[in-house]
């Protein structure tokens, strides 16, 4: 057996094992909250096309067209899967089990054309559809991400384990390990289907990582057709703000004096709520009277925190320990609040201090 052979069957049984365990881990337990379980359901369906590919390993389904073309069919099907988390993660409890079948039906009829007639005209229309379907998906979420940034930057003061800028390298190694199956689908090789393998393992090892920090944001109508190319997510129209200074002298009283921004996981709600008004005309008092975002408003009063503690010649504490005190949430937050502020970073700052003293 050539060793290129028994790498091909070695990280296919990696593969095997791997989408076993993450299903197992995923969907283990009986309070599994929504988007786990949807992942947990995309794994199990990734874990049967790899128990589906050990039929390769029969060289007479190799050697019949028609069920080596019906196998590759059905991969396609993951193509609808993978948009299922996707969806149900920009836009929580969107995903159901009537817009799962809407949305795959038609890869299931294609499939179930070849099944019948064995004419590759099914294929050719399957392989057009799950390209259109694709950008039609990439589409949407390049909206969807767009809205459900907003709405995490007008309600939260941090945005770690809430952003979901990990897209990003995830879409790069789909791309990847799309191109490397479409390959081996036009050539066949040991070494191809090896890479493959080893990409789809890389892949879902990066989305399973990420998702596991995952915070939930509870964005019910993000992925509406209707609201597809809007920037944000009501079309309501609102009313006249009118200004109520008793409110406005209790939000500066929450900030200034009790300071409640150094809570690291202050949101909108709880500050709308602590100063006896709803979350709604908070918002709108933040983003349209003094256009910033709550998200801003709040690392704005967090640095202020912080230039009153290095305005202090004796200050000696450390990034980490001023970034706790001040109410960061990460690091990553302070670094890039402080060289908005200050021009240059936290560890430039100590230096020029160091020496004018």
């Amino acid at each position: 057996m050539l060793l290129a052979e028994k790498l091909y069957y070695f990280t296919h049984g990696l593969c095997c094992m791997f989408f076993l365990y993450a299903s197992i881990y995923l969907l283990y337990g009986k309070k599994t909250p929504r988007l786990r379980m949807v992942l947990g359901g995309v794994v199990v369906f990734w874990f049967l096309l790899e128990i589906k590919d050990l039929l390769l390993y029969s060289s007479a389904t190799v050697r019949n067209t028609y069920f080596s073309t019906l196998l590759l069919m059905i991969d396609m099907l993951a193509v609808p899967a993978c948009s299922f988390y996707l969806f149900e993660l920009l836009s929580t409890g969107w995903m159901n089990w009537k817009r799962a079948f809407a949305l795959s039906s038609f890869f299931i009829l294609c499939l179930l054309g070849y099944a019948v007639t064995a004419s590759d005209s099914w294929l050719w229309i399957l392989e057009v559809y799950a390209t259109l379907y694709s950008f039609a998906v990439i589409i949407i979420l390049c909206f969807a991400v767009r809205r459900y940034n907003r709405y995490v930057r007008e309600n939260y003061s941090y945005t770690e384990h809430l952003n979901v800028r990990w897209l990003r390298q995830v879409t790069f190694l789909m791309f990847i390990c799309l191109s490397v199956w479409m390959y081996s689908c036009l050539r066949s090789s040991w070494i191809a289907d090896s890479i493959y393998y080893f990409s789809s393992l890389l892949l879902w090892a990066c989305i399973l990582y990420y998702s596991e920090m995952q915070e939930v944001v509870p964005i019910a109508d993000n992925i509406k057709m209707k609201k597809l190319f809007s920037k944000e997510l009501t079309e309501e129209k609102k009313e006249e703000f009118v200004l109520n200074e008793n409110l406005i002298q209790a939000l500066h009283k929450s900030l200034k004096e009790d300071e409640l921004f150094l809570n690291p996981r202050i949101t909108l709600a709880d500050l709308a709520m602590t100063i006896g008004t709803n979350r709604t005309y908070l918002s709108t008092y933040l983003n349209t009277y003094l256009n910033t975002s709550f998200y801003d408003y709040i690392n704005s009063y967090r640095m202020e925190k912080v230039c009153q503690l290095l305005s202090d010649p004796t200050c000696t504490a450390t990034m980490n320990e001023i970034a706790e005190t001040c109410g960061f949430n990460s690091l990553s937050t302070f670094r890039r609040s402080f060289v908005k502020e200050y021009g240059m970073s936290f560890a430039e700052y100590r230096r020029q201090m160091n020496k004018n003293s």
